[in-house]
């Protein structure tokens, strides 16, 4: 694999090309590539309960680059993807103790091509395949509804993320398939079922071993309107790993959810969430999330919104771990908004009862504040 700026620099490079290709007057009308880049910085401060008082400071930077091999003059119905990822700080679930995570930029420290891949568009776009290293949660298990938010959970609810499927901040290759129609949708998609390489979370690493298995996931949709969706998914793992609950070595595991969201009016949303893993192999049987968000609350652009998350033990976990409790609860109020151009801000206010399920911490409140840089 070629070093990461080498491998920016050739696809910029290529992209600069295609562009010309295309003619001066289509550019103009269809550019052939789109790049864009976001800085987020963040600071969360635990000030009552959980482990400890006290901050942390994380950093997520975000280049992207999408391709109309169209437009580039190449040949049809063709987009080509690159995802450049880079995070820093430490984690500050390390104060609060939680098991659901407290930011959703929270990750190793590391710089990688986070998403490399090539779609095909069929019958007037209403089929794609896409393949290549891709984000199982950028369309599985997806609200947009829920996006205001920080806290991971609303992102992808604990009891999937808990598997380590290809999500933030680590993907794997994929074989993705979309159907879609006027107010249904139909997605199907295998991965490698361990991304990259689990003792080496630095850079970009792209492996098949024999005990990696895949990770199979399915999800059908109803969108009736604009901003209104229900949505039923399934997946299966089958890499071979510990179960947490009793620690022998497995290869077959799985889940299901349920997800809505419904436009209330032209300011309010509400969005649901619900999935269940196998307790027999996981840690976290139940999970349930809701909120409400407001867009234009104060001023145009902006969002307000409340949201909670519950992640529940699995009864056979609870019998093996009789000191943790049944449930952690976490709770988020947020408002973001615009300040000038291509800087935008977001505070948070986060209260997370029982904190891990752990009987002996004090539940935690903890205050974030975010700036995102777009360029």
């Amino acid at each position: 694999m070629k070093p990461l700026p080498a491998l920016v620099a050739l696809f910029v490079s290529t992209c600069y090309g295609a562009h010309a290709l295309a003619g001066d007057e289509s550019a103009e009308h269809n550019p052939a590539y789109a790049l864009a880049g976001a800085l987020t910085l963040e600071s969360v401060r635990v000030v009552d309960g959980g482990v400890k008082k006290g901050s942390r400071e994380l950093a997520n930077l975000d280049l992207t680059l999408a391709l109309d091999t169209e437009a580039a003059g190449w040949w049809a119905n063709g987009e080509w993807f690159v995802y450049v990822l880079g995070n820093a700080g430490k984690n500050p679930s390390d104060y609060t103790g939680d098991v659901q995570g407290i930011s959703n930029i929270a990750t190793n420290e590391a710089i990688k091509v986070y998403e490399f891949w090539y779609q095909h568009y069929f019958m007037d776009d209403h089929v794609k395949v896409l393949f290549g290293l891709h984000d199982y949660n950028s369309t599985f298990y997806s609200l947009d509804a829920a996006g205001l938010f920080t806290h991971p959970s609303f992102g992808i609810g604990p009891d999937t993320s808990q598997v380590g499927p290809s999500i933030f901040s680590t993907t794997a290759t994929a074989l993705h398939l979309t159907l879609e129609s006027e107010t249904q949708y139909f997605l199907a998609a295998i991965y490698d079922g361990i991304p990259g390489d689990p003792n080496n979370p630095r850079g970009t690493h792209i492996q098949f071993n024999s005990g990696d298995g895949l990770f199979g996931a399915m999800e059908w949709g109803w969108t009736p309107a604009a901003g209104d969706k229900i949505a039923l998914g399934a997946w299966q793992h089958s890499a071979e790993v510990e179960s947490v609950v009793t620690g022998n070595l497995i290869d077959s595991n799985s889940g299901v959810y349920l997800i809505a969201e419904k436009n209330i009016n032209d300011i309010a949303a509400v969005f649901l969430q619900l999935g269940r893993a196998d307790d027999q192999f996981n840690q976290l049987e139940y999970y349930a999330g809701t909120g409400i968000t407001f867009t234009d609350f104060w001023r145009k652009g902006d969002g307000l919104g409340i949201a909670v998350a519950q992640a529940r033990n699995g009864d056979p976990y609870l019998a093996a771990n009789t000191e943790l409790q049944r449930a952690e609860t976490a709770w988020e109020l947020t408002y973001y908004s615009p300040l000038v151009d291509y800087l935008n801000a977001q505070a948070s206010v986060y209260y997370i009862q029982h904190p891990a399920m752990d009987k002996t911490l004090d539940d935690a409140l903890a205050i974030g504040a975010r700036l995102f840089i777009e360029f």
